[in-house]
This record gives C-alpha cells, structure tokens and sequence, in this order.
C-alpha cells in the first residue's frame, strides 16, 4: 500500500485506512508493504497512530517512511526506525535541469529551496506566476530586516502571491533560503547562493547580523513550516516570524 498526497497534509482518513491495513492479515501473499511518501506531512496526530504500529508490528509487515524533512518527524518515530540515507540530486545540475525547461534562473533558484523533483517544479511554474511570488518573498525578507511594523503589514501582499498552502509552504522555504545565503556570506560560503542577483544586499546583512540572529530565524522558520502543516492560520503563521524572529 502506497501512501502519498499533493497537499500540504496527509489527510485523516488516509491514515485512518492505513491503519485498518496495517493490523489486518495478509491476502494475496505471506508479506506486507506499506509506504508513505512525504512523512514529515503526518501530524502529530497522524504520527502517533503509526508510532502505535511501529511498537509492535504484525509478523511479516514493514514500513516504509520516505522523507526528505527528517526533522520534523518526532524523536519517538525515528527511535524505533532503522534509518537509510540517499543522497538527494544535486541542487546545480537539478536548477540546469529547470533552466534546459525554460524555467528562469532565478524562479529554479528559488524553487530548489522547496522541491528537488522535475516534474513538481514544472508543474508549480506552469500552474503559478513564480517570478512575482520571488519578488514579493524578496521585498518581504527587506522590511523583515529593517522595518518589523511594514513587514507585519506586507503579509497581506505577500500573502496574496502565496495564495494557497503548497505556496506558502514554498515561501518559507525561499525565506529560509534568503537567510542561508546570508550565513553562507557570513561563513565565506558563496558558491552556491539561491538568490545570486542580490549578493551586495546579502553581503550587507551578513556584516550586519550575528549567527545568534540567523539561528533564531532559522528556528522561527522550522517552527512556522510546522505550524503551516497543522492547519495554523497562514497569516498568523507569518505574523509569529516577524515577532519572533530577528530583532
């Protein structure tokens, strides 16, 4: 059984019926399989219904949990899972790969912060106006960093843009990856920059803000991405990075 989804969530019933699945007895062979791709997308609730599978676990039955967002997996799952690494594809060759598409560079750039899937970040660049969602993004990490009132107000323009949950999901990620730019700077690691037409701005805020400041905001962004998949009300969501973040 295979266990995926497009949302931001993987829904109730879908976990519901895993369940089921999963503590009835085999049909068709002696074995059971079962996969759920995008791990991470289970709430806390969802989590601990397969946390209760994976104390015992019928005879003949595995489980396999794909993520590529380990982190935000409970301490308690990944304590009684046996872990298996695979390296992701390579984020130069995957943005040439978008580029070869007619994909602006800058839209891979920032859409590589979010996907390392072909198809998916095709499919977001065909369905959705990228190119102004980087502007919005980028004008929002510039008042977040020098005007905490106008960046409380610009999360309705930018909320605007980031209309929907996978949108929003991508601008955290495209937040997070202004902010690894910035420290990247910081550390003289300037190789491999999402936002490579900004350097003189980012190398501005590298100078000017601690590593204490960066991992703050880097907490705040793991923490919202968190509060987006539990349903969180997405202004509220933003609202708490700029209160909580760098000061």
């Amino acid at each position: 059984m295979y266990i995926s989804t497009t949302e931001n969530a993987i829904k109730k019933e879908q976990v519901e019926q895993l369940v089921r699945h999963m503590n009835q007895l085999p049909i068709e062979s002696t074995n059971k399989v079962y996969i759920i791709e995008d791990f991470e997308k289970l709430t806390v609730q969802g989590e601990n219904s397969i946390l209760k599978f994976l104390e015992e676990p019928p005879d003949n039955t595995i489980a396999i949990l794909l993520s590529t967002k380990p982190e935000q997996i409970l301490d308690t799952i990944h304590s009684r899972c046996q872990h298996v690494y695979f390296k992701p594809i390579d984020k130069e060759k995957f943005i040439n790969r978008l580029v070869e598409q007619d994909m602006s560079k800058p839209v891979a750039e920032m859409i590589s912060t979010y996907t390392t899937q072909i198809d998916n970040a095709l499919a977001l660049n065909e369905e959705f106006d990228l190119l102004a969602l980087r502007k919005s993004v980028i004008r929002w990490c510039e008042l977040l960093l020098t005007n905490k009132p106008m960046a409380l107000i610009g999360i309705i323009d930018l909320l605007k843009q980031a209309k929907n949950k996978k949108l929003q999901s991508l601008t955290i990620a495209a937040v997070n990856g202004f902010f690894e730019d910035i420290i990247h700077t910081k550390v003289n690691v300037e190789d491999k920059q999402i936002y490579s037409d900004l350097k003189n701005d980012i190398d501005q805020y590298a100078q000017k803000l601690s590593f204490n400041q960066l991992i703050l905001m880097f907490d705040q962004l793991t923490e919202a991405h968190k509060k987006l998949n539990q349903n969180v009300n997405p202004t509220l969501v933003f609202e708490q990075i700029v209160i909580k973040g760098v000061s």
